[in-house]
């Protein structure tokens, strides 16, 4: 039996697929959440508020409902504000005409139909057609008009048509109602001069689709509070009243928290005019121009036939000899399938193979042809000519920067440049100058790599979502990683390193960073001797090599950033590197000649290297990364020790880094450091993301020194082995580190310029961890458990609207809601052994064992190849996770682990401990005020997140798990 393999792509509507990711995702991360029902939930209030500042408006002015269906929200509005014996006014092709199954009937309301012009209604139709209708009270009384936009025919409304229609609607007493079941489609529209605010102003009701613009259901109906009393009595009594409405709530906060609902139109109306541009191509003829995402196309309908086999479509008209086809575009429609007509030259590969002649359709692999490029080679002097070639073009997809304006993708490199500062390489001022003049004159491969990286934090409407852009980048890089290095490749390859570590694909991350940077050192070498033979007067000379030292740099850091806490970091030690450091950035901006800092000059010795202010801010954080980096390794290797039970003399090790991060942060000017300089006053410099990562970089390195200073003393009540001065110096610095971390984070948030990257994320993942701490020992806690809590609970809401930006944070944010309900547990164990109840001791291995768990996710790249990465339900894995916990305090208490349960035990058996011997302590103790060896259970929970080294095995193989 021959099996078919694939189905043919739909193109019969723009509903075909589920739901857009980032949607469903918001709904995981809220789905446990207990929420009130009815519309009354947090997640459709805070969508409302959202609506509103779309629309302009207010609750004073208007009402928002969802409802989750567009015939829901037809039917509800129009028998909400008319009475039975008035009627509705639609077009003849209208969808509540004969595609709602007499909804609008059953409820006892006439259809007037008028004559559209394509497929919208004029006044001069409506004024005919309401003379007509007006023998009372023998005739349904017109009482509103009903009009879709866009339209049936994918047409859309203009400003001045939608105005005259409602002037004249009010002259005659009536009501407008707009059913925006494509609304985002009609608004994103090359033609469209509508604003969601002019529906507010024009009409009395309209409603905003979900269903087809990414959701799993769900409309909004925007009604007028003069018509909207008793609106709700109306959704409820047909049925439309969700118990659930946060279902809803959720995927419209989601669709309209950063623009995403309108990128999402874009895409859908890109697509279409792609396919409407081919069926031009080849002669077949449009029965309507394509506005949105709708294609109307006569077809011979020998034709049809062979169209069938490729794609679906709807039959709209069947004549004699063609018929009209209907193809639908959607949000999710891909490109590759787009590309099914006419993208090359003929026959395809299914008329060859059946040997059918006179075929038109072709094969949307085959190849375009491509000039080939002749390497050049990389001098100091062609650097600013390699700026003006233009990339070849794709294989796969198009160049997406076409379409977009020089503005938006100015506007794009300022967002880049303030939102990832220890990424920032690029010389702005000949940049913008480039692109003022002509958008050709930068390569496309770098513009779409930058975008990728931008364009979530943009509202443009013409902007693509992000991955359009990195799909075209990863593209280009692949056909020319051969090429001679450039500069623009280079950086490109950075920025989509940094991209695939935000979307948790660590691998590709490592191997797009370790290309640039052997790309990157090839250039340098070239340019040092090209500066050898002739010392270049020029200031463009000294930009462009500036720019390839800047690129050398941001390649150190962003390496260091992907080793964190791996077992070996491939990078040279940083004062062994013989590249000079970056200069100031005034300095680059002008083209001045400055004296160069080496790394191995970093030091109090040396008179350029202090008081270093915010202007040297890539050479700070730079130095601090290879700090941080070092403290990692060291911690892990410390941990693994601990957890093994042996002697690990690290002292000496600490204090060498210790040592290190103070004569860092002593380098730097006191208007760099957090607290003593405030936030605000960066930001108005322009350098609030800066200074938080330099400060972000300090803290961590800060608190993952004392975390191990305070894991590493000796729990013993003894005073020559437990100084209660250094045990209270640790923890002190651990929960004021912490507060920082939130607290400057919370300051740019507070000024408008929020910090969201990975590597933030990551700081304050750790930070909660501390802070779940704090909430189980308030008695060390400053500010006590109220603060404390205060503390967690900002930690989990920056990183929820972290996990909207980036993939990476998900599993941070599950580490954490896992740990949290593990921390809640305890705590209430622990007070229920204050009180004498009683207890578990089964449950309490379970605790035991979720804390092993926790050791899975803690590394800052969070994914591994699955060669290496354990399952977190594995009973091995967890045992030895387990294990290697209850090692670690044997080793701190001389609790006997072994099967017999006495003395020192030399038996092979381990066993798993229990919470109560983990936790048998005095009252006082346990109140998380006392000592003794009641510590012990803190000092186990202190010890999350670990940072794992695992997922580097996997590097061995190049394998990596998705």
């Amino acid at each position: 039996m021959i099996v078919k393999l694939t189905q043919p792509y739909s193109f019969l509507d723009d509903y075909s697929e589920g739901a857009h990711p980032r949607l469903l995702q918001s709904l995981l991360l809220t789905n446990a959440t207990q929420q009130t029902g009815y519309g009354t939930d947090e997640y459709c209030n805070e969508a409302r508020q959202l609506i509103y500042s779309q629309i302009h408006s207010s609750d004073d002015e208007v009402a928002i409902h969802f409802v989750p269906s567009g015939t829901a929200a037809n039917l509800i509005s129009i028998a909400s504000c008319i009475r039975p014996y008035e009627a509705v006014l639609a077009v003849q092709t209208g969808h509540i005409i004969d595609k709602e199954a007499g909804a609008i009937e059953a409820t006892g309301h006439k259809i007037i139909p008028v004559p559209g012009v394509r497929g919208k209604m004029t006044p001069e139709n409506l004024e005919t057609v309401l003379n007509r209708n007006s023998f009372f009270p023998h005739m349904a009384k017109p009482r509103l008009v009903y009009i879709s936009n866009a339209t049936e025919v994918g047409t859309i409304y203009t400003r001045s048509e939608l105005r005259r229609l409602s002037e004249t609607c009010r002259r005659r007493d009536l009501l407008l109602m707009v059913d925006g079941a494509r609304l985002g489609v009609a608004l994103s529209a090359e033609l469209n001069d509508l604003t969601l605010r002019d529906l507010v102003d024009y009409t009395d009701l309209f409603w905003i689709g979900g269903t087809k613009m990414g959701a799993l259901l769900g409309e909004a109906i925007v009604v007028k509070n003069s018509i909207a009393e008793g609106f709700e009595f109306h959704i409820k009594q047909r049925g439309a009243l969700l118990g659930k409405s946060r279902v809803m709530g959720v995927q419209f906060a989601e669709l309209f928290r950063d623009g995403l609902y309108f990128d999402l139109a874009r895409h859908a109306n890109a697509m279409a005019r792609r396919i409407s541009t081919q069926f031009e191509r080849i002669g077949w003829e449009l029965a309507a121009s394509t506005e949105t995402n709708q294609v109307f196309v006569t077809v011979p309908n020998a034709m049809v036939r062979r169209l069938t086999e490729r794609i679906r479509f709807y039959e709209w008209d069947k004549r004699e000899n063609d018929t009209v086809i209907r193809i639908v575009t959607s949000w999710a429609t891909e490109e590759t399938s787009v590309k099914c007509i006419h993208d090359g030259h003929p026959p395809c590969r299914r008329c060859h193979r059946l040997r059918r002649d006179g075929c038109i359709l072709t094969d949307p692999r085959s190849p375009v042809a491509r000039t080939p490029r002749t390497p050049r080679r990389g001098s100091l002097d062609s650097f600013r000519a390699r700026r003006t070639t233009t990339t070849t073009p794709s294989l796969t997809n198009p160049n997406p920067i076409t379409v977009l304006s020089s503005a938006t993708l100015i506007a794009a490199c300022d967002i880049y440049r303030k939102k990832f500062p220890v990424v920032n390489f690029l010389h702005y001022p000949s940049l913008i100058a480039d692109l003022s003049h002509h958008v050709s004159a930068v390569e496309p491969v770098f513009l779409t790599a930058l975008l990728s990286l931008s364009a979530r934090f943009m509202t443009d409407p013409s902007l693509a979502p992000s991955e359009t852009y990195a799909e075209y980048a990863r593209t280009q890089l692949a056909h020319r990683a051969f090429e001679a290095p450039s500069l623009y490749l280079a950086q490109s390859l950075v920025m989509i390193s940094l991209y695939e570590w935000g979307f948790g694909r660590p691998y590709r991350a490592w191997m797009y960073s370790g290309m640039a940077t052997y790309m990157i050192q090839s250039l340098l070498k070239t340019a040092d001797d090209t500066m050898e033979q002739q010392p270049p007067q020029d200031p463009t000379h000294h930009i462009a090599y500036e720019q390839l030292v800047r690129t050398y740099w941001c390649c150190f850091a962003q390496d260091c950033e992907l080793s964190s806490g791996a077992r070996q970091h491939f990078a040279l030690s940083f004062r062994q590197i013989s590249v000079p450091l970056p200069i100031s950035d005034s300095d680059f901006t002008f083209g001045k000649a400055t004296p160069r800092l080496m790394p191995a000059d970093m030091n109090r010795g040396s008179p350029l290297a202090t008081n270093l202010s915010i202007d040297r801010g890539l050479t700070i954080v730079t130095r601090g990364f290879d700090i941080f980096v070092r403290i990692l390794r060291f911690a892990n290797e410390s941990r693994r020790c601990r957890a093994q039970g042996s002697a690990y003399s690290s002292y000496r090790t600490w204090e060498t880094l210790k040592a290190e991060v103070d004569e860092w942060r002593g380098l730097q000017d006191a208007t760099v450091r957090y607290p003593e300089t405030s936030a605000q006053a960066h930001v108005a410099l322009g350098y609030g993301e800066l200074f938080a990562y330099i400060n972000l970089v300090y803290f961590m390195s800060i608190l993952f020194l004392y975390r191990d200073r305070f894991l590493s003393t000796p729990k013993s009540t003894s005073p020559n082995h437990n100084p209660p001065s250094e045990e209270n110096e640790a923890i002190d610095h651990l929960f004021t580190t912490a507060h920082h971390i939130n607290s400057i984070l919370t300051a740019l948030e507070s000024s408008s310029t929020p910090v969201i990257t990975p590597y933030a994320g990551f700081s304050v993942f750790v930070a909660a961890h501390i802070n779940m701490y704090g909430t189980v020992c308030p008695g060390r806690y400053p500010g006590g458990l109220s603060r404390a809590e205060q503390e967690k609970k900002m930690n989990f809401e920056y990183l929820e609207r972290l996990c909207r930006f980036w993939d990476v944070g998900e599993s941070w944010w599950r580490t954490l809601q896992e740990a949290n309900r593990f921390y809640d547990s305890v705590s209430a164990r622990t007070a229920a052994q204050t009180q004498g109840l009683s207890h578990d001791h089964e449950h309490d291995r379970e605790h035991l064992t979720l804390a092993g768990t926790l050791d899975e996710y803690g590394d800052i790249r969070v994914s591994r190849p699955e060669a290496s990465s354990s399952n977190s339900n594995s009973s091995a894995s967890v045992n030895a996770n387990v294990n290697a916990n209850a090692n670690a305090t044997r080793h701190r208490t001389g609790i006997p682990l072994d099967g017999g349960g006495g003395g020192g035990g030399g038996g092979n058996e381990v066993r798993r401990m229990s919470m109560a011997e983990l936790t048998e302590q005095t009252p006082a103790a346990a109140a998380g005020g006392g000592s003794g060896e009641g510590y012990d259970l803190e000092a186990e929970m202190l010890q999350w997140p670990f940072i794992d080294e695992n997922w580097s095995v996997g590097f061995d193989t190049g394998f990596e798990a998705v």
